[in-house]
């Protein structure tokens, strides 16, 4: 557990670099699961993720949280639910058991690591991605792909959702918008864009989250050069499923999750 404890802490340092911008103050967060235990390891509440140690990480229970997240996919967010999630994230502790909460973006993951065999999940708030995701026609603005490695890396199509209030509301939120890009695509979403919010990735190692961060932000760059210079041209979705899903595309992305 102290080499899953040592990268999330190395994580959360370039990450939380300003130089990246990518997170300031106590913004974004991580989660990486172990599945040998069905639990997962995720930032404590308030912790800077530039300023990360190896005591800002708590310990939760996978299935404990699945039954809050799809009792409110069933049922809708109420007070009860909302209850028996703060309750889980109060009494999450860290790898020595010191008892501390849990960061309240923590469904987020809970959903990556339920719907969409991730076993690292990163959510940052880019400055570039925010400035889109904020806009009037966000939406729109991330209806496709605009360059071949966003297609690549973070997949042909990103998964735009609109404004929730952080804790159960924005993980339902997620989960619904994950199962019906699935139901849509057949395939998981590479980058999630969270309305109002920030950004979304996952992989199968830390260096795979972090890389598809990279390419979306550089994606959201050209988005606001491409606006400033008369508007977006996406690539047409026929040609970016084409280059996705190349076998020698799909061997590049592979080595990206070893």
């Amino acid at each position: 557990m102290n080499q899953l404890v040592d990268q999330l802490t190395k994580l959360a340092i370039t990450a939380g670099d300003p130089a990246a911008d990518l997170t300031i103050v106590a913004e974004g967060n991580i989660a990486v699961l172990d599945r040998q235990t069905n639990r997962f390891l995720v930032k404590a509440s308030g912790v800077i993720m530039g300023n990360a140690t190896d005591e800002d990480w708590v310990w939760l229970d996978l299935s404990k949280c699945a039954e809050v997240i799809e009792a409110a996919n069933k049922s809708g967010v109420n007070s009860k639910l909302d209850k028996a999630f703060d309750e889980i994230l109060k009494s999450s502790v860290t790898p020595n058991g010191v008892v501390r909460k849990a960061s309240i973006e923590t469904m987020v993951h809970v959903v990556a690591f339920l719907l969409m065999d991730a076993t690292w999940s990163l959510h940052t708030h880019p400055t570039p991605v925010v400035a889109l995701a904020a806009s009037k026609e966000a939406k729109k603005h991330y209806s496709g792909t605009v360059f071949p490695d966003e297609a690549v890396v973070c997949g042909p199509v990103p998964l735009f959702l609109p404004y929730e209030s952080p804790g159960l509301a924005l993980g339902l939120g997620v989960y619904k918008g994950v199962t019906k890009y699935q139901d849509k695509y057949g395939n998981n979403p590479g980058q999630i864009i969270l309305g109002n919010h920030g950004l979304c990735t996952f992989g199968k190692v830390s260096s795979e989250a972090l890389s598809t961060t990279q390419i979306a932000v550089k994606a959201a760059k050209v988005r606001l050069g491409a606006l400033s210079a008369g508007g977006i041209n996406f690539i047409p979705k026929k040609a970016a499923d084409a280059i996705a899903y190349r076998p020698d595309e799909i061997l590049r992305r592979k080595m990206l999750s070893k």
